[in-house]
């Protein structure tokens, strides 16, 4: 077995030990420390049956995703657990954490989570990354709109902070 074909097969254990909460941490650690050498393993993770896995494998690709292994992680934002939902928005719209383009058009995905998503935190967290690093003038009014009809005060705070970043890029007066 050649030096490659033996980091796969270790990730892949690693990746499945992801479901167990007493050998998460450092099989987790482990995958952190293999770096881009995991990929392979975290990203059939991404489709692991146990939720917990999915999930993990999706804060993994936060810091080492590749463009092909970000479009693996669309289907993720419909997994039924929040959770693992949550961090495929993070993976998917934080741009900071990434060193390279993204070929996901996020926008209409977190503005459709921001709309249909069950969960709070989901739709706070698309918020969040909409304003903080997809702001741009025609998601002006989106923003108005969330300002205008939302009364969760964390959706409500960073529609705002969208709005005003928006008209920044716009050169529009923040207020009036």
């Amino acid at each position: 077995m050649t030096r490659a074909e033996t980091t796969t097969t270790d990730a892949r254990e690693l990746v499945a030990r992801l479901a167990d909460t007493s050998t998460r941490g450092a099989a987790f650690a482990r995958l952190v420390a293999l770096g881009p050498t995991a990929r392979d393993a975290v990203r059939e993770g991404l489709g692991h049956g146990h939720w917990e896995v999915r999930r993990w494998c999706a804060i993994w690709m936060d810091r080492h995703a590749d463009p092909e292994s970000l479009r693996d992680l669309v289907p993720l934002l419909r997994d039924p657990k929040s959770k693992v939902r949550l961090f495929a928005v993070h993976t998917l719209g934080c741009e900071r954490c990434k060193t390279g383009e993204n070929p996901v058009d996020v926008v209409p995905l977190l503005v459709e989570l921001i709309r249909n998503d069950e969960s709070i935190r989901v739709r706070r967290h698309a918020v969040s990354m909409l304003a903080w690093h997809h702001a741009h003038p025609h998601l002006e009014g989106f923003f108005q709109e969330l300002l205008d009809t939302e009364t969760d005060p964390k959706l409500h705070k960073h529609a705002g902070f969208g709005l005003v970043f928006c008209r920044q890029k716009a050169d529009k007066p923040l207020f009036g």
